[in-house]
This record gives C-alpha cells, sequence and structure tokens, in this order.
C-alpha cells in the first residue's frame, strides 16, 4: 500500500472515532415544543433613520409567557433585542431591510428563543425593470431607472411579532 494510502487511512480512523465529531450531542433539540412570545417596539424602528449592527432596539412584550404555572415573563415587561443588519434602499427599486435577532429576555437563555424578525420595504423592481426595458434602445435612458430607489423598511410601534421560547432546550 503506498504511503499515501496509509496515511489517508489514519486520518479517516481519526475522524472518524474522534469524539469532536461525534454526531451525539449531549441534548436532543429537536424538540418542538415552543411557546410564542409577542412583542412590538417601543419606538419606530426605520431605515430613514441609519441605525447601526448591534444597536439595541427596545421592545414590549404583548403577551404573559408561562411554562409549568410558573409565569417566565409578564405582558409590559421591556426586553433589548440588537438589529442584527439594517440595509438601505437600494437603487432600480430594491428594498430597504431590517433585521432583528438576539433577544435578552432576564430568566432565558439565548439558546432556548428561536425567532429572526425581517421587515422589508416596498420592492419597487417590478415596476421599474420593465420601464428599463422599453427605454433602453434610447440612449442612456434606460440609466434614469437607477436614480428609482426601493421603498424604506419601518417596523411601526403598532407592529407585533413573534418569537419562539423553547424551555426544554438547553
Amino acid at each position: 500500500m503506498s504511503s499515501f494510502l496509509k496515511i489517508l487511512c489514519i486520518f479517516g480512523l481519526i475522524l472518524l472515532f474522534n469524539p469532536c465529531f461525534s454526531n451525539e450531542l449531549d441534548y436532543d433539540y429537536s424538540d418542538t415544543y415552543s411557546i410564542p412570545i409577542k412583542l412590538s417596539p417601543l419606538n419606530e424602528i426605520s431605515t430613514e433613520n441609519f441605525h447601526d449592527y448591534g444597536e439595541i432596539a427596545e421592545l414590549e412584550v404583548k403577551n404573559t409567557v408561562k411554562h409549568n404555572g410558573k409565569v417566565i415573563v409578564k405582558a409590559g415587561d421591556k426586553i433589548k433585542a440588537k438589529i442584527e443588519m439594517s440595509i438601505s434602499a437600494g437603487m432600480n427599486g430594491f428594498p430597504a431591510e431590517i433585521i432583528i435577532d438576539n433577544y435578552e429576555i432576564p430568566g432565558i437563555r439565548k439558546s432556548q428563543l428561536a425567532g429572526t424578525y425581517t421587515k422589508v420595504g416596498q420592492n419597487r423592481c417590478l415596476i421599474v425593470y420593465p420601464v428599463k426595458l422599453l427605454l433602453t434602445p434610447i440612449p442612456l435612458a434606460g440609466s434614469l431607472t437607477n436614480l428609482i430607489k426601493g421603498g424604506h423598511a419601518r417596523i411601526k410601534t403598532s407592529d407585533t411579532f413573534e418569537i419562539y421560547y423553547y424551555p426544554n432546550w438547553k
């Protein structure tokens, strides 16, 4: 057997029996029992006002969350989340987008929460591209559609969204 095949076999055995590459987790995350938590922002969040990555968004809990008769979160509690991404509106009608995640709720580990909230502005591409196609034969006229921007993303204080609490997850 060539030395290359010997090295390849040894490397394969190391990978096969290495506990770091084991498929056995200390917990089974396939448990799907979850409790919804309804949230809404305390202040309007919009792409019109620039938001940095990691900026804190303050949210209010809209429903009381109970598990096994114990109150986990009360309606009206204030929690924090991070603006994970804020994409401004682009040319040719591409919409703006805001993504909120990384919720901080006292008494709940982050690994027990799931639910990224994404808000997208008005997509004007379906209007812009046919017009661009019609104007393309006229020199430079098709480029004018580059000036049309997509709509801003706006999360109003009246908007409500859900994230999910998985009490059986570690």
